[in-house]
Parts: C-alpha cells; sequence; structure tokens
C-alpha cells in the first residue's frame, strides 16, 4: 500500500530550503505516516515536491523516501509562483504509478496541477485527500469540483472548518479537522530554567512581510523605554531579503543592535532548547491558519502573544490563561503588561504547557491521519 503527501510546489517557493525539508517542512504530518510505516508493515510513504533543477531525484530519510519532480519553466515567471507552478513530470509519475492515497497539501486556492491531477485520480479509481492551509480561498467551477471530488477535505483548525461550511464552494464536502501535534515528552519545559535577568522574547517564522517582524521590533522599543532588560531573537528562513533589510534598517534606527538577534532557521528538534531559553512567544501576523511553532513553543512552556482576529492563534491560545490575543495597537502594552505580573507569567507558562500536551499531541495527530487514510482506502 503507498501513500503519498504531495507538494504540489517547490520548497523555495515558500520559502524553503529544498536540501531541508525533510528535517523542516511538514514534519507533523511526516511523523505521523513514520508511526503509520512502523505499525503497519505493508505501507510505503513518499513525500513529493517541484524542484527548480532538471531532474527527478529522490532520497530516503527515516524510511520515507522523498521525491522531487521538476517544474515546468515558464517565460511569465510562472515556475517562481508557488500557485502557479506545474510538472508534467510529477504528473507522468502519478499516472503510471498512482498511489493508493494521495494527500494533496496545497492552499485553498488550489491549482492548475492539482485539478489535473485529481481528474487522473479520479480517472483510475483512486482517492485524494485535499489539505488545505491558508484561509484565503479562491470560487472558481475548478475548484468546486476539485474540493467535490475529494474523499474528503482536511484543514487544521476548527474555526477553519465553520468558516468552510458556510461558503457555497465546499457545500456536500466532507471537511475534518486535522490538528498539528507535537512529541510532548521531547517538546517541554526546561528543567530548570533560570529566573530574573533578560525576558527573552521569541518569534520563529519565514521573513516575510505578512509576518510583522517589525511590530515585535517595535515592542523592544517600547519595552525598552520602560526601563525592562529584553531582547528578541528572530529565527527563520531568510525569504524575503528586501525585507529583512528594512527590518535590520529599523533595529539600527531605534538602537536596538545589542537587543535584537536575526538567526538562520534551525532544525526542528533544534528549536527546542531556543523555545526553552525563551520566556514569550511573539505571533503578530495579521493570519495564520495553525501555526505549528506556536504549538511547539506551548510544549516549551512559553505563552504565546498574538493578534485578535488572526486565525489558528484564537483557538490554540486560551486568552488571558495560556497566552494573550491582542489588537495590533495595544501589542507591545499587553506584552510590558504580561512581563511585569511575574506571577501571571508563571501561571501561563504553566498553562501553555498543560493545554499543548493535552489537546496537541502527535498521538492524536496520528489518530486522525490513521482515520483519514483508512476511509480513503474504504478499509472498516
Amino acid at each position: 500500500m503507498t501513500i503519498s503527501l504531495l507538494h504540489p510546489f517547490t520548497p523555495q517557493a515558500v520559502g524553503v530550503i529544498e536540501q531541508n525539508v525533510a528535517r523542516y517542512h511538514s514534519q507533523p504530518h511526516v511523523k505521523a505516516l513514520q508511526q503509520l510505516m512502523h505499525e503497519h508493515s505493508d505501507v510505503r510513504v513518499t513525500v513529493d515536491y517541484f524542484t527548480p533543477k532538471f531532474r527527478v531525484y529522490n532520497y530516503s530519510h527515516g524510511n520515507i523516501e522523498y521525491r522531487f519532480f521538476p517544474v515546468d519553466f515558464s517565460w511569465h515567471g510562472d515556475h517562481k509562483k508557488w500557485r502557479k507552478q506545474y510538472s508534467k513530470s510529477c504528473l507522468k509519475v502519478y499516472k503510471n504509478n498512482l498511489p493508493d492515497v494521495t494527500i494533496i497539501n496545497m492552499s485553498a486556492h488550489s491549482s492548475r496541477f492539482s485539478h489535473q491531477l485529481a481528474k487522473t485520480i479520479v480517472k483510475h479509481g483512486k482517492n485524494y485527500i485535499a489539505m488545505l492551509g491558508g484561509q484565503h480561498y479562491t470560487d472558481t467551477p475548478e475548484n468546486r469540483t476539485y474540493y467535490k471530488q475529494a474523499h474528503h477535505i482536511l484543514v487544521h483548525t476548527q474555526l477553519q472548518k465553520e468558516t468552510m461550511e458556510l461558503m457555497p464552494m465546499f457545500q456536500g464536502c466532507d471537511i475534518r479537522v486535522f490538528s498539528l501535534g507535537v512529541e510532548a515528552n521531547l517538546f517541554k519545559p526546561a528543567v530548570k530554567k533560570e529566573e530574573g535577568g533578560t525576558i527573552k522574547l521569541l518569534q520563529v517564522c519565514r521573513f516575510s512581510r505578512l509576518k510583522q517582524i517589525e511590530l515585535s521590533i517595535e515592542a523592544v522599543s517600547f519595552l525598552k523605554l520602560q526601563g525592562i532588560d529584553v531582547s528578541l531573537e528572530i529565527i527563520g528562513f531568510k525569504s524575503d531579503l528586501i525585507y529583512l533589510k528594512e527590518l535590520k534598517v529599523l533595529v539600527k534606527k531605534l538602537s536596538l543592535e545589542s537587543q535584537v538577534k536575526f538567526m538562520d532557521a534551525v532544525a526542528q528538534n533544534d528549536l527546542i532548547e531556543v523555545y526553552q531559553n525563551a520566556d514569550i512567544l511573539l505571533m503578530p501576523s495579521n493570519h495564520e491558519s495553525f501555526g505549528m511553532v506556536m504549538v511547539e513553543a506551548m510544549a516549551c512552556g512559553l505563552p504565546v502573544v498574538a493578534l485578535k482576529n488572526s486565525g489558528g492563534p484564537e483557538e490554540l491560545i486560551a486568552h488571558g490563561i495560556s497566552g494573550l490575543l491582542c489588537e495590533e495597537s495595544t501589542f507591545s502594552r499587553d506584552i510590558l503588561n504580561l512581563i511585569t505580573s511575574k506571577t501571571l507569567l508563571k501561571s501561563m507558562s504553566v498553562n501553555s504547557r498543560n493545554r499543548a500536551a493535552e489537546k496537541y499531541s502527535l498521538a492524536k495527530t496520528y489518530e486522525i491521519l490513521l482515520k483519514s487514510v483508512r476511509d480513503a482506502l474504504k478499509l472498516s
């Protein structure tokens, strides 16, 4: 039995370094699939991407085969735009040897390639699962057909499911919540955390304008003016170098060179120590579909400060209990209030850990994935 987790885009198009996808990208999905392979010896898993390279290539990582298919070149530059990318070589391989179940991990806008692959899968009597990220949708006849022909749709939050169920394009679709979990025995608070001293703020994200990193930097400036000893570490893929340059100019303008550090992305397991050494995770983006970083940080005992009406954070964060949901205008002030209340900061740390361990464990992710695959295979 073969299961494919297909990402119909190049890693570069979404700000991920291609040679590192096995360590960085879709980690909860991959770990759940690895557990499936461990418990069912007849299961084979492939994780597929497009690549700007000219030849198909593959390698194995943790018993999973990673395959990379050349993206079709376009004079219009579509080969660099992840929603418009297409790969004839990928389509050919799938046509010749269709997996028993294909999980297509794509934004809700979908793509021409996804539509074509879906037609091929249905034509040959197989099933596909449409896995959605993001909170924006394109209502077209092609997308309606794509979603209605999917065996079912996986989204990462209950809020997204409820929103989609009110939309005409998803009427009659089987929409399920696929919460992404962490290994709570690995992602856990430090055994003994040093108290007092510098308050360590953390933001883990792609360097993209969507993440509004400037709000975190401005918060550090505000806190410094209030006499708070504070630092900010920003870790992630440098996917927008122009934006990164602007952020560095802002740091210099605010005289925060000693407080703000820009760091390269690190592997998921290497983030554990980073979380354990921090005090608060900042998530000032306007839109987050789920935010795996939040779950990882919460499991390590970090309260999360995010914006109201930003999607995923509203489901993950219990406001005032495990973190804060703020207005953009009060983001800095709310962080100050949390920092200056040591009792609240400590209780939120404990509550964050408990909430992540109870609601977002990898075991729950695996249970949902197993049922999803079995249903698509029509197994009892």
